[in-house]
């Protein structure tokens, strides 16, 4: 598999320690010298991580907007969501009420770790509980 050369996200995990390298820290430990380019590229070391884009982000924001028992804000964050700078206007519009936000960060987390599960059994791996083996 190439490595992605995005700035905009992916990344890698060290197959050993399950440890995710965001884009940008792969560059920087190439650029530091920590790490050669053969080492970076190695399949048997890391699972490479492409960006998927932001439509299941952008669906998150709506399917928790489903969940808001409070029309006003109902109405607020569907407004936020609509065109360019929904994802900003969004967080904004959910600023004003911080027990939101937090629930808000709780679901988007749960939602991403649930892709990050689907992504890696769909690639032959799974995510087993509790610290590495040393």
């Amino acid at each position: 598999m190439s490595s992605p050369r995005s700035v905009y996200g992916g990344g890698r995990i060290d197959l050993a320690t399950g440890e995710v390298w965001p884009v940008p820290g792969v560059g920087y430990a190439r650029e530091s010298g920590h790490e050669d380019e053969d080492e970076s590229d190695d399949p048997d070391k890391w699972l490479w991580v492409h960006c998927e884009g932001s439509r299941d982000g952008y669906r998150d924001m709506e399917l928790f907007i489903g969940t808001v028992r409070d029309p006003g804000r109902t109405d607020r964050l569907e407004i936020a969501i609509s065109g360019r700078g929904a994802f900003r206007r969004f967080k904004d519009v959910l600023a004003r009420w911080p027990a939101e936000l937090e629930r808000w960060h709780a679901f988007c987390a749960e939602r991403q770790r649930g892709r990050a599960r689907a992504w890696l059994a769909a690639v032959g791996y799974y995510v087993r509980q509790g610290t590495p083996p040393s």
